[in-house]
């Protein structure tokens, strides 16, 4: 697909039919797209060209009527190129968190290579607003891309825009155009046979390099173990990238560990693991032929950048229906599973990092409980554990039940 840029050798402006009416795009021309020259009934073809030659000339006449020098301020140092621009504002955005910085210069970087090219000059007036919709329209017709995808990059064209006018390199701010409305949200999650029957359909055979020291059966089991992190943590995806046998535990993992979620603002704190998890981490274990993890083993893999296009691969092979299940489902499947056996609606938003109970009480608990699901909580015994050089809590064995109370009356 070609960036969207400007086209320098200049067409013959061609009407075409949409939606019953006759428009012309004039974007190799210097302007918009989709000028409106009438219906359908009223002209034919051969009129509608010679309208469409009218409307040119009558943008070009605007443009030539407009004061010259009130657009671009020749301040020192005043781009002339809408790139030079995005990378001035770069160089001085400040971004909250890593991952924000992360998307925030991505998304730079696709407006700077698709609306670089033309001149900082051609964002103001008329003209500005008719580019701005003509990237709004070719985004959405052309290239089909979702509500929110549009609103990011238009976020920062505006920032853009406005740190040029802040800085005196533009007389004035062209008018933004309407943004899509926000699709409203659409919580899908799956219960744990779905999610079992989902991870045994996972088998890895795509000829891709394998990691040193790994073979095709560890490797599947280690995203097994992947896919089993998300849903009985409700942990992010990049917790799972990061994830290693510091998080588990020094016996393969009895409390999880929370240390790398994006918009977590809560104080790290060390969680039980449910039993499912537990097994999950032994099988793991007995698929790569040991009875611990080494110290700084990528437990899961590593990273897993395709993780969302292969667990919908999986589905369809498994023949699972519904909604494409992606890690965003599973992590909010962890909380309904939470709720249906019993936890409060404060243990389920601290095991998932959220300060404010508001999605939790409105989305999770309106959700009818299906017929004779369970409510018993996961009842993995907490292992003893000793206070550590930092404060923490550091495991030291797994004490059954019975140890434990034995423990205890002792303490008395």
């Amino acid at each position: 697909m070609k960036p969207y840029s400007k086209t320098r050798t200049a067409s013959l402006p061609r009407p075409v039919l949409r939606d019953g009416a006759w428009e012309v795009d004039l974007r190799s021309h210097g302007f918009g797209w989709h000028y409106r020259l009438g219906d359908a009934a009223a002209f034919t073809e051969v009129e509608a060209v010679h309208a469409a030659y009218a409307k040119l000339a009558e943008l070009r006449a605007a443009r030539l009527a407009e004061p010259h020098g009130t657009q671009l301020e020749l301040a020192t140092g005043a781009p002339r190129t809408f790139a030079a621009a995005v990378d001035e504002w770069e160089r001085r955005k400040e971004y909250r968190t890593p991952d924000g910085a992360e998307y925030g210069r991505k998304t730079a970087r696709i407006v700077r290579t698709e609306l670089g090219a033309y001149a900082l000059v051609e964002f103001v007036g008329v003209e500005g607003e008719d580019r701005l919709l003509a990237y709004k329209r070719s985004m959405e017709r052309e290239r089909e891309l979702g509500p929110r995808t549009v609103r990011n990059r238009f976020s920062v064209l505006g920032q853009v825009l406005k740190f040029a006018h802040r800085r005196r390199w533009l007389a004035s701010l062209p008018v933004m155009p309407e943004m899509p409305q926000a699709p409203k949200p659409r919580f899908e999650w799956i219960d744990e046979a779905t999610f079992r029957a989902l991870r045994a359909a996972l088998n890895l055979r795509n000829g891709a390099p394998l990691p040193k020291g790994e073979t095709w059966a560890t490797l599947t089991a280690r995203r097994k173990f992947y896919l089993s992190w998300l849903f009985y943590t409700g942990a992010h995806r990049r917790d799972a990238d990061l994830l290693t046998d510091e998080h588990l535990g020094l016996d393969v993992g009895i409390y999880i560990r929370h240390n790398n979620k994006s918009a977590r603002v809560i104080p790290d704190e060390q969680f039980e693991m449910p039993e499912p998890l537990v097994d999950d981490a032994r099988e793991l274990l007995a698929a790569l032929g040991r009875e611990a993890f080494y110290c700084g083993e990528p437990v899961a893999g590593g990273r897993w950048g395709s993780v969302d296009q292969v667990l919908g691969r999986v589905q369809v092979r498994a023949g699972i229906p519904g909604a494409r299940i992606n890690t965003r489902i599973l992590r909010r499947s962890f909380a309904r599973e939470m709720l249906r056996r019993g936890y409060t609606l404060q243990e389920t938003a601290d095991r998932m990092g959220h300060s404010d109970l508001r999605m939790l009480r409105e989305v999770y608990t309106r959700t009818p409980r299906a017929a004779g699901s369970p409510r018993t909580r996961w009842t993995r015994t907490a292992p003893r554990a000793m206070a550590a050089p930092n404060t923490r809590a550091r495991v030291v064995q797994f004490q059954s039940r019975e140890t434990i109370t034995k423990l205890s009356n002792e303490g008395e």
